[in-house]
């Protein structure tokens, strides 16, 4: 145990004897008496300490570089990281921004189709859960012009109307929608009848078309458009064609099923028709008063 407690000691001694011979050299050194000497024997003693201290010094300045480069190097990366995503994020923008274009080239057709009507094309950005877009909102508004009872439209015809506008997007109900009820006619011949969304029908991707009168000559494949008759929608847009035609219970009329123009399970984008049906039927009132009075 005593023999521990000495070694222990030990280092402290001569601690300590080195502390009292620098500080008796550098007495010496100050007052004067064998001066070379003694700078010269505290040179050698301060030297290996001070070269330590530099070598520290240099070390210490050199990890002190170090986590600074580092740290550029991590703030530049991280600089770097932030382009890359913004670039990524413009080229998905713009690879959508393409399909957007592509997709509304297509329904540049209907303009021709429809000359007498203004239209405005719209991106879809929402719809109700399911594979059928049956209510879904648009990417326009009434700071866009668009009002409620505006005609929707795709590539090959009818898509549906716009029920809730709000300032930049509007929601649209669409033709198979359960709630949905158009006035049609039969094209070829212009008997009217009435196209609705079926639930029972739906999953086929069809619509159900009743009250066709029994007199009507019709037959599968008959094209169906709106009528003239209906207080929303404007007449003569394609809505799909006729197949299994079959006598109601009464034997007066009859109802089929009908194959939509528009693929209601891939839309994308869609054109809105800009002229209203009511404002339609009041310039038809007005050019039919005019031409009353003309000829009175």
């Amino acid at each position: 145990m005593n023999h521990n407690r000495n070694n222990s000691k030990r280092p402290r001694i001569l601690f300590i004897i080195l502390i009292m011979i620098c500080l008796g050299l550098i007495a010496a050194s100050v007052s004067g008496r064998n001066a070379g000497s003694s700078r010269g024997v505290v040179s050698l003693i301060l030297r290996p300490m001070q070269s330590g201290i530099n070598t520290l010094g240099g070390f210490v300045s050199s990890a002190s570089e170090k986590k600074k480069t580092e740290n550029s190097l991590e703030s530049e990366n991280e600089n770097l990281q932030n382009q890359v995503e913004e670039l990524q994020a413009q080229v998905t923008s713009l690879q959508q921004n393409i399909t957007d274009y592509n997709e509304l080239l297509k329904l540049t057709g209907l303009t021709e189709k429809y000359p007498g009507y203004k239209m405005t094309g719209a991106r879809i950005i929402g719809k109700d859960p399911g594979n059928w877009y049956s209510t879904f909102t648009i990417n326009k508004g009434s700071r866009d012009g668009i009002k409620k009872d505006m005609n929707v439209v795709a590539e090959k015809g009818l898509v549906g109307i716009v029920t809730q506008v709000g300032l930049t997007s509007s929601v649209v109900r669409s033709i198979i929608d359960d709630t949905s009820s158009v006035s049609a006619m039969i094209s070829k011949n212009y008997d009217n009848c009435v196209v609705e969304g079926d639930l029972t029908l739906l999953n086929k991707g069809l619509l159900s078309v009743s009250m066709i009168s029994d007199n009507t000559s019709v037959v599968d494949g008959d094209e169906v458009v709106t009528s003239y008759v209906s207080d929303k929608y404007l007449p003569g847009i394609l809505i799909g064609y006729i197949s299994n035609i079959q006598a109601d219970d009464t034997k007066l009329s009859y109802h089929a099923d009908l194959t939509p123009v528009v693929d209601f399970q891939h839309l994308s984008t869609v054109m809105v028709i800009k002229t209203l049906k009511s404002d339609l039927d009041t310039e038809q009132q007005s050019t039919d008063q005019s031409e009353s009075e003309t000829q009175g």
